[in-house]
């Protein structure tokens, strides 16, 4: 499909976040907007699918859209996130619904594969006649010689289109933030000192199926043990397709590595799922059946992945490509904004990383048409400029809250290394201090509350 000259709205990536936008974009009136990818299969097509919760600040956003009832209808309502030790003694309760109950039409997250999330939104934007050019992966970006109000993005295949402003949603490797010549860093570290990595420094996600059907009390189930963290999820609902062709269902192992163990594989086999669960994961899970009366066995890996745990957020999600001038006020030069993986990446604690891209992208297309509408201008920009300075201050804090949490999981080497000198394992008093925290149900629900994004700037 061959992509026209130009376009006003130019939204480079069509994951969540770039559709979200291109949806928000044209329901705002923006019709003149072009989305493209460089993938030349969508996500929803295939197996391939990081995040599965959504929360319900998002869901809130994509009701604005009409998307957020067919999700609901797809997945799993959860009302609570449980996190026990490996014995399955309960540690810590997140209520979700007692805790948003009265905030929200939407008192619950839901279980969900990002690429069914990826196909709802994919079908809105083909009801609407917008369709996702692909494969198109941008190589360069270059001033307009006629308008230096606009840019010419270059793809690989030499195909070119010009636009007045560029919506950089293509990931964490992102070429529109690089080209634009924005830095992207951890927010917390100094330049040049590195962060000390706990045992979640690297991760395993992977879709799997047993023998049998796992002894687990919730569909969400999370385990905190001396090392690591697992989690173990139902996919969505058994008769929304999450099951593989042999009618096994399929469910999401999620678990730290330590680097004490080396770096994991490539793709994970039978056997290193299997490990993990009986050194990390509950002993519910486990195939010996000394720890489990119900042993159970991996039988098949969907799915897999590996990945390093990062932190990054970009100096700023808005800025300008070419004019002649600098960032300030009397700039002239096309406008960039960066959303999702493109302007912040973080750990998947809590479920937050997709959840904060869609609602970037949501939230971005009324105010890219009203200021379509008003023309350019200094106080037009700013504007644009102050909302996207939210988005950042948003996507900080959640950086902020992402190391917490994964500090009290798994506690850096220097932590652990103070208290050496005790009896009692660091981790045992970790979780002492966890099931006494959460017998107080305001923190519960607090922390159910900050999860679901309800009361963002």
């Amino acid at each position: 499909m061959s992509l026209p000259s130009s376009t006003r709205v130019l939204v480079v990536g069509a994951g969540p976040a770039g559709m979200a936008c291109a949806i928000s974009l044209w329901d705002s009136g923006v019709k003149d907007v072009v989305i493209v990818d460089a993938d030349e299969q969508a996500l929803g097509v295939s197996n391939a699918s990081r995040a599965i919760v959504i929360h319900a600040a998002t869901l809130e956003a994509l009701d604005s859209l009409g998307c957020a009832d067919s999700l609901v209808a797809r997945g799993i309502k959860g009302a609570s996130m449980n996190y026990y030790d490996r014995s399955d003694n309960l540690l810590m309760g997140v209520d979700f619904t007692d805790g948003l109950l009265g905030k929200t039409s939407h008192p619950y997250f839901v279980l969900l594969p990002q690429r069914i999330t990826e196909d709802v939104l994919s079908q809105k934007l083909k009801d609407v006649g917008v369709p996702i050019y692909r494969p198109y992966k941008a190589v360069d970006m270059r001033e307009n010689h006629q308008d230096a109000r606009a840019v010419d993005v270059l793809f690989e295949n030499g195909q070119s289109i010009t636009a007045q402003y560029v919506i950089g949603a293509d990931g964490s490797q992102s070429m529109v933030r690089q080209l634009s010549g924005v830095a992207f860093a951890d927010p917390g570290t100094t330049p040049g000192k590195p962060e000390a990595m706990n045992t979640l420094a690297q991760m395993v996600i992977a879709d799997i199926t047993f023998d049998g059907t796992p002894h687990i009390t919730d569909k969400l189930y999370a385990v905190l043990s001396l090392e690591s963290f697992f989690i173990l999820a139902h996919l969505q609902h058994p008769t929304a397709g999450s099951k593989d062709a042999n009618g096994k269902q399929i469910y999401r192992l999620a678990c730290g590595v330590p680097l004490t163990d080396g770096a994991p594989p490539s793709k994970s086999s039978v056997e290193y799922c299997q490990a993990l669960i009986e050194k990390y994961g509950p002993h519910s899970l486990s195939c010996d059946k000394n720890k489990n009366p119900h042993a159970i066995k991996v039988t098949d890996v969907v799915w897999s992945t590996r990945f390093r745990t990062k932190y990054a957020v970009a100096d700023t999600f808005f800025t300008y490509f070419g004019g002649g001038s600098s960032n300030g006020a009397g700039s002239t030069g096309a406008r960039v904004c960066l959303i999702g993986d493109a302007a912040h990446i973080h750990p998947p604690a809590g479920g937050q990383g997709m959840n904060l891209g869609l609602r970037d992208g949501v939230s971005l297309g009324p105010i890219i048409a009203a200021a379509l509408t008003a023309g350019t201008s200094p106080e037009t920009d700013e504007k644009v400029r102050a909302h996207m300075a939210l988005r950042r201050e948003r996507a900080v804090n959640v950086i902020g809250v992402a190391k917490v949490m994964a500090g009290a999981v798994g506690m850096a080497p220097g932590v652990r290394d103070m208290f050496s000198w005790s009896p009692i394992h660091i981790f045992t008093v970790r979780d002492w201090m966890l099931w006494m925290l959460c017998k107080s149900r305001w923190v519960r629900e607090t922390i159910a509350y900050k999860f679901s994004g309800i009361g963002e700037p």
